[in-house]
């Protein structure tokens, strides 16, 4: 049995909808519409320097309004709610989390996130309580693929790899975990039962 399961955050234990946001946030735009800030957002170099704390999402609101000229009723306040509706609950990931902490394994979220999304979880009472420690790239300075990460949660818990199964959508990012030792399972949670994966996997 694995001693500990690593959960992904975004589409593993929430949903992720960030047409929400984009949607929401191009009423207020005077030049991009939805796509096109989509485009501008994510697999970017913003998204990479937000998601790896090298500015705060004040600075990313104003970067972001630079970009988008938003209309100057549009406030900091409106964004970070308008922002927040990316996540999405995903009831399979909650239960599979409850799952392996009730098999005995020790659970963390290792996740690509801002401090924005990362708030989503202590509002949500299963995930806030569950994971004995959550390793969050805008606190690290560094994203997934970077090996950087996993290490850095291996350094914390003093695991060895081969007691860890790492739980991701992407399945690059399972590659990466693999090659530092441990077992991957890549998640699609329109198709599968994390829950019941698990229960087959933590015998």
């Amino acid at each position: 049995m694995y001693r500990a399961v690593i959960f992904d955050f975004g589409n593993v234990l929430c949903g992720v909808d960030r047409g929400s946001f984009v949607r929401k946030a191009t009423r207020y735009s005077r030049t991009m519409n939805a796509e096109e800030l989509l485009s501008a957002l994510w697999g970017t170099e913003l998204e990479y320097k937000f998601e790896t704390g090298k500015f705060d999402s004040h600075e990313y609101f104003r970067r972001l309004q630079a970009i988008a000229d938003f209309d100057p009723i549009y406030s900091y306040e409106q964004f970070v709610k308008d922002y927040q509706t990316i996540i999405v609950p995903n009831p399979d990931g909650e239960e599979g989390l409850k799952t392996a902490a009730g098999l005995g394994a020790r659970t963390f979220v290792l996740s690509n996130t801002s401090f924005l999304h990362a708030s989503a979880m202590f509002d949500n009472e299963i995930l806030g309580t569950y994971p004995e420690l959550y390793l969050l790239s805008y606190k690290v300075g560094a994203m997934k693929p970077d090996p950087r990460i996993w290490k850095r949660l291996l350094e914390y818990t003093r695991l060895e790899p081969k007691d860890c199964l790492y739980i991701d959508d992407i399945e690059e990012y399972c590659e990466v975990a693999r090659g530092l030792g441990m077992s991957a399972f890549c998640y699609d949670f329109r198709t599968q039962n994390l829950s019941r994966e698990l229960k087959t996997m933590l015998k």
